[in-house]
C-alpha cells in the first residue's frame, strides 16, 4: 500500500463535490426499501424501524446531493450533456421530494408500520427505480460523455505508463479489459 496517496488530494482537483454526495441516497434508498420490505412481509418490527431510519438518512442525503449537483451544473459541457443533465437534474429533484414525502409519510405509523403501508412501499418501490436511472444518467454524463473530466488521454496513458506505447511494450493487466480509446470533447475545457 503507497500511504503517500492518502489525504484526499483527488477532492481537491475535482471539478465539484457531487460524486462525493450522491452515492449515500442511491445506497440508502434501496436499504430502506429492503427493510421495509422485509419488516412487512416478515412482521418484524425491528426492520420496519431500520427502514425508517434509511429512509430518513436517504432524504437528508438527497439534500446534500441536490445542492451539490446544483452547484455541479456549470461545468463545461456539450449539447449531448446539457439534454442528459436537464434530465438528470428533474429526476434528482424528483427523487428528494419523493424521499422528503416518504420521511414525513413515515411519521404516520402504527406499531412501527407506516399507515397505508403497502402503497408506501409502492411508492418507495418507484423512487428506488428513479434512483437507478438517475444513477445511469449520471455514469453516462462522466463515463460516456466526460462531463467533469479533466482531459484524460496523457493522464491516463502517457508514453512508457501502463500499456501499449508504440515501442513494443506489452500491455500491463490487471485483469480487468483494456480500455476504451478516450476521445477528447472540444467542448470541454481544462479548468
Amino acid at each position: 500500500m503507497d500511504f503517500s496517496l492518502l489525504g484526499f488530494s483527488g477532492m481537491a482537483g475535482m471539478m465539484n463535490v457531487h460524486p462525493a454526495f450522491v452515492h449515500f441516497p442511491i445506497a440508502l434508498l434501496p436499504t430502506s426499501l429492503l427493510f421495509y420490505a422485509l419488516g412487512l412481509l416478515l412482521g418484524v418490527r425491528s426492520l420496519l424501524a431500520a427502514g425508517r431510519a434509511c429512509l430518513y438518512l436517504a432524504a437528508s442525503s438527497s439534500l446534500l446531493a441536490v445542492g451539490t449537483g446544483w452547484a455541479a451544473q456549470d461545468v463545461p459541457h456539450n449539447e449531448t450533456i446539457h439534454r442528459i443533465l436537464l434530465t438528470h437534474r428533474t429526476i434528482g429533484l424528483s427523487i428528494l421530494a419523493l424521499s422528503l414525502g416518504l420521511a414525513a409519510w413515515s411519521f404516520a405509523v402504527v406499531d412501527q408500520r407506516p399507515r397505508g403501508a403497502w402503497a408506501f412501499l409502492a411508492v418507495l418501490g418507484f423512487s428506488n427505480l428513479l434512483v437507478m436511472l438517475n444513477a445511469d444518467l449520471g455514469a453516462r454524463m462522466v463515463f460516456l460523455h466526460g462531463a467533469a473530466v479533466r482531459p484524460a488521454q496523457e493522464l491516463i496513458a502517457p508514453k512508457g505508463a501502463h500499456g501499449p506505447s508504440g515501442d513494443g511494450d506489452q500491455p500491463h493487466k490487471h485483469g480487468a479489459p483494456e480500455p476504451a480509446k478516450i476521445q477528447s470533447h472540444p467542448e470541454i475545457r481544462e479548468p
